[in-house]
């Protein structure tokens, strides 16, 4: 078995390739490299867009299993720069074409809670699409797509593995926690866009990589997969206990951000019973473990 990653120089791609080559399993990984990685990529990584997959490519590296990770996923630039959206989609499309007839059987696509939009509840798999970004709205898209290409592609098993923000070392300054920690460690002001009182479901790291190994071995099929520590932690929760390990940095609060949502919390019931999914590390000690990286950076 061989497992193709896309994105894998980026936080979650990486942190899988590591874990599956861990447990023996053999590991093609490439990345356009267009966004700078945070720790060197692996040594095998190969330097390629996702649109440049082809089938002769799947063939030849006799790939079963994709796991599409790469993305252009910043929620805040899709409203200024719109062909990320639209290369999400590319991207995808292209891929999925690539699969047919393929050695390929199964395929997990990274999307993300943005699709389901603000609704004032949990959110679970069956949720509605409520996009307020056009991010949001690619992955939109993208879901449509899955429906389209499970039909076309009946001998592939296509899942959507929707992330509550996952988060830990190595993930990217573009995200809320390591930007807050990044500035904090230089005594720069922590920037709050809005109120704070924003809240997200975090997943440390190491969970949902335990996880995603569990659904990788497992052969019942899911369409899609909530992968969220069903609680939610505040903007001004983080801030705060930022702020307590760097007195000298200041919080400072700036125009909010468009169609900010205000929360998203899984519904991670699935996840709980079919996968044994356990929140193991609490907020507080992954925070001291992103201070304790870059403390040392």
């Amino acid at each position: 078995m061989t497992i193709l990653i896309t994105g894998a120089a980026g936080f979650l791609g990486h942190q899988l390739w590591k874990a599956l080559e861990n447990d023996k399993i053999q590991v093609v990984g490439i990345d356009n490299l267009s966004s700078k990685p945070v720790i060197k990529p692996h040594k095998r990584l190969i330097k390629k867009n996702v649109q440049s997959i082809d089938q002769k490519f799947l063939i030849k590296h006799k790939i079963k299993t994709i796991f599409h990770f790469a993305a252009k996923k910043n929620v805040k630039n899709s409203f200024y720069n719109l062909n990320e959206s639209t290369e999400n989609y590319d991207m995808t499309l292209k891929l999925l074409d690539a699969c047919n007839g393929s050695s390929v059987k199964k395929i997990f696509i990274a999307s993300t809670c943005e699709i389901f939009g603000y609704q004032n509840k949990k959110l679970n798999e069956k949720s509605k699409y409520n996009p307020f970004s056009p991010y949001a709205v690619s992955k939109v898209a993208i879901e449509y797509l899955i429906d389209v290409y499970s039909k076309l592609l009946t001998n592939i098993k296509i899942t959507s593995l929707v992330f509550f923000n996952t988060y830990g070392p190595t993930e990217g300054t573009d995200a809320v926690i390591p930007n807050f920690i990044s500035k904090a460690v230089k005594n720069q002001n922590i920037i709050i866009e809005g109120d704070g009182l924003q809240a997200r479901d975090f997943t440390y790291i190491s969970d949902t990589i335990d996880t995603l190994l569990k659904i990788h071995k497992r052969k019942k099929y899911f369409r899609k997969i909530n992968i969220g520590s069903g609680k939610d932690v505040s903007i001004k929760f983080l801030s705060k206990f930022i702020k307590k390990k760097f007195p000298k940095a200041k919080i400072e609060y700036k125009k909010k951000r468009p169609n900010e949502i205000k929360t998203f919390i899984a519904n991670n019931t699935l996840i709980k019973k079919k996968f044994n999914f356990k929140s193991s590390v609490k907020i507080e000690e992954g925070l001291n473990r992103i201070i304790k990286f870059y403390g040392r950076i």
